[in-house]
This record gives C-alpha cells, sequence and structure tokens, in this order.
C-alpha cells in the first residue's frame, strides 16, 4: 500500500508544473516559425524540421547549460531555454522532432 501510495505522489508532482512540447514551442514559433522550417536571423542551424529527438536533446540541453558552440545563440533563446526543467527540454524535444518536411 505504501508504494502505491509513493508512486501515485511521484506521478501527481511529476504531472504539475510541467509544460508539454506543444506550449513550450509557441515561444519558439516567431523565429523558427509553426513547423520548425524558418531560418532564425538566417542561420542555417537553426533549422528544425528533420531532427531526430537525440539531436534536439544534445543542442537544448547545451543551451541550457550554456556549453552550446556551435553557433551563436539569441539571448531570448537562450532565456527561454535556460528556464526549462529537463522534463520540459525532453517533451519540447519530442515534439519538434515529429514536424514532418
Amino acid at each position: 500500500m505504501r508504494i502505491l501510495l509513493v508512486t501515485c505522489m511521484l506521478f501527481v508532482i511529476s504531472c504539475f508544473g510541467v509544460q508539454d512540447g506543444e506550449d513550450i514551442y509557441k515561444k519558439c514559433r516567431g523565429c523558427h516559425g509553426i513547423d520548425g522550417k524558418h531560418l532564425p536571423f538566417e542561420r542555417a542551424n537553426g533549422f528544425l524540421i528533420g531532427r531526430d529527438k537525440t539531436e534536439l536533446l544534445h543542442i537544448i540541453k547545451d543551451i541550457h547549460y550554456g556549453s552550446y558552440k556551435k553557433a551563436k545563440i539569441n539571448k531570448i533563446m537562450q532565456k527561454v531555454i535556460s528556464k526549462l526543467s529537463i522534463k520540459e527540454i525532453e517533451s519540447v524535444a519530442e515534439y519538434i522532432s515529429k514536424f514532418k518536411k
């Protein structure tokens, strides 16, 4: 009984305060486009469409931790990503990885 209670509590805690990927991506659409096809600031590395979840996770986590070195990062994007939890990063990466070319 105790295990069931703890499991339920952890599930409830994990559900609250975590936005889903689609909601998080709404903050990204202005530069990357609704479908991830836009080139923000004419930088080719800004294409999101066609990237798999693993690649997106690495990129977003590197930006989150301030260790992304492949290109200059927009300060707005850096600010938004730095406020995301790891669960939210996973959620938005999953959402973006489903964009079709």
